[in-house]
């Protein structure tokens, strides 16, 4: 089975709503990044929820309480719409026995100013079980 990041990028990469807007290239895990072109979008495990059994030991069973889709844009606009196609194609695009569920929380992380150029960052949390 491949690892979580390689299953949401098939995913992401695989809407073609998705790569209208931000080629399958600019679809990465974190790294050398920062110098891609706007727009495009980091994905990551943030935090993998382990199960207790009744020996009370934990166990992963490929379960992410939070796993972060961020997107990264010129202007909130363009980060936006990004966004709302994000929303509405993901939850139904999951294939290789990915399951998702989109997380209350945070959406618009704000802007910072990078030389001459201001970029945008918006961020979607997922819990996405895998194999399941």
């Amino acid at each position: 089975m491949a690892v979580i990041e390689e299953q949401v990028y098939t995913i992401l990469s695989g809407i073609s709503a998705v790569t209208a807007l931000v080629p399958a290239a600019r679809i990465k895990v974190p790294g050398d990044w920062q110098n891609l072109t706007r727009p495009y979008i980091v994905h990551f495990p943030v935090s993998p929820a382990p199960v207790h059994v009744h020996d009370d030991s934990a166990i992963q069973p490929g379960i992410w309480d939070f796993y972060q889709v961020s997107v990264f844009s010129s202007t909130y606009s363009e980060g936006r719409a990004i966004i709302d196609v994000l929303i509405e194609n993901f939850r139904d695009n999951l294939t290789g026995g990915v399951t998702a569920l989109l997380q209350p929380g945070s959406f618009y992380q704000g802007h910072d100013k990078v030389g001459e150029t201001t970029v945008h960052h918006f961020a979607l949390n997922f819990r996405i079980a895998e194999g399941l």
